[in-house]
């Protein structure tokens, strides 16, 4: 029987061997994948609507994309927190932690630290990653979770790595979570797309209890009786709160896992035999690493985005102010990954997707400028320089020619010319000739 398949009413054979709290942990784990199977029908994936980039950070890890991750860090305000650990009988520990840089509603990285696979706490590289953490968290920064940060960091305090100072603005975004629901039902927009969408019933939704404790035992809250006081009381799980105001399915089957497992494909740990059956699979090791890592992430941009949903005020922080240059588009080029610039903010694209957006940058249709009361247009000839100077030659000659033949005439030649066409002119008249 499948982790998914699992039903109460078909227990598995071993079932009654279990203890009795055994059994009603395995009651309660079944409850819990039973509802995900059923939201999983009735909303959309969640797919985080930012553009993130992922990055892993253990002993393989190069102390330049440390550098880059420090200088980042200190341009960024907000973030937000979550782990995961290895649970086992006795006790649970940690092995992930998930931060996500906040640059914008739009753009952010996470790190995955894989603390099974750190560097040797003497290195140059762990002292590296250690101040990446200590900028983190201090300066004022503002860290989200879901849950309260003491919590997150329960089983992770063997490391050494996380210091948490009290110059920090932790926010518990599940405690504020019920209020904000409750304040903002009461607004008729809010139930009208409650009606428009069709929401399921909150026993259905199981809003109670920590998403990531599946096996611990939780308050039995009776959801028949919907008061104010009562669902006030109650704290939210991520899953409930993410299909109830986002309207996605964020997928919680990979909750309970081997942590420990190393994510990365850069460690090799996929080459050995841990989530194969019978005999080792490739396909089967990469696959499961590749669901638990964006299981990890959804988990961070969940909360993310309904941060921004219940403070859209903080939308147009003052943190993307703090990044912001003038607006010219700059393309960054590394060995791992192409970036484009813009805002600062970090985005991975493909070379592609950057000519694509080039193109839109500069394929601009040209502007006409249009000129108020302007004159007829007249069509003007620009001659060559030797056609200009046969033009002038050819109009000197007979200006030339004139002004001699004028000049030089006396005014006795002319007397003399106008007497001789008198005489001409009586030698021709009739009259005159009989006359004479």
């Amino acid at each position: 029987m499948s982790y998914q398949t699992r039903r109460l009413s078909d227990p598995p054979d071993y079932f009654n061997k279990l203890t009795t709290k055994q059994k009603r942990n395995w009651r309660k784990t079944t409850k819990k994948i039973e509802k995900n199977e059923e939201l999983r029908t009735r909303y959309r994936p969640f797919q985080s609507s930012s553009n993130t980039t992922v990055i892993h950070l253990h002993y393989k890890s190069t102390i330049n994309i440390i550098d880059e991750l420090i200088t980042k860090v200190k341009q960024t305000t907000r973030y937000v927190l979550d782990t995961e650990s290895e649970k086992g009988e006795r006790n649970n520990q940690g092995a992930l932690i998930q931060i996500q840089f906040v640059h914008s509603i739009s753009q952010s990285t996470i790190i995955l630290i894989e603390t099974n696979y750190l560097p040797n706490p003497q290195s140059i590289l762990f002292a590296r990653i250690e101040e990446l953490c200590s900028i983190i968290f201090s300066n004022n920064n503002e860290i989200i979770s879901w849950g309260t940060i003491a919590e997150e960091f329960e089983h992770f305090h063997y490391l050494g790595l996380i210091h948490l100072g009290k110059n920090i603005d932790d926010i518990n975004l599940q405690c504020r979570f019920s209020d904000w629901k409750n304040n903002s039902k009461t607004h008729p927009e809010m139930e009208r797309r409650d009606e428009i969408t069709g929401h399921v019933s909150l026993d259905m939704l199981d809003i109670s209890g920590d998403d990531d404790d599946m096996d611990d035992e939780q308050p039995n809250y009776n959801f028949q009786v919907n008061t104010h006081q009562q669902r006030s009381n109650i704290e939210w799980s991520l899953q409930a709160a993410v299909a109830t105001t986002l309207d996605k399915f964020l997928d919680k089957t990979e909750t309970i896992n081997h942590w420990k497992c190393g994510l990365n494909f850069e460690l090799n740990t996929w080459q050995n035999k841990l989530f194969s059956h019978n005999r080792y699979d490739k396909q089967i090791e990469q696959t499961k690493r590749l669901k638990m890592k964006q299981y990890a992430i959804d988990d961070c941009t969940s909360v993310t985005e309904i941060f921004f949903t219940m403070y859209p005020s903080k939308i147009n922080h003052n943190n993307e102010v703090k990044n912001e240059i003038p607006p010219a588009t700059t393309a960054t080029t590394t060995t791992r990954r192409t970036i484009l610039d813009l805002r600062d903010d970090l985005s991975d694209i493909s070379e592609d997707e950057l000519i694509e957006i080039l193109k839109q940058k500069f394929d601009k249709p040209q502007i006409t400028l249009q000129i108020l009361n302007e004159e007829p247009a007249t069509l003007t000839i620009q001659a060559t320089a030797e056609e200009m100077n046969e033009f002038n030659l050819t109009d000197e000659q007979p200006q030339q020619s004139q002004t001699t033949t004028t000049t030089t005439l006396t005014k006795a030649e002319r007397q003399k010319k106008k007497k001789h066409q008198t005489k001409m002119e009586t030698k021709t008249s009739p009259q005159l000739s009989k006359q004479n």
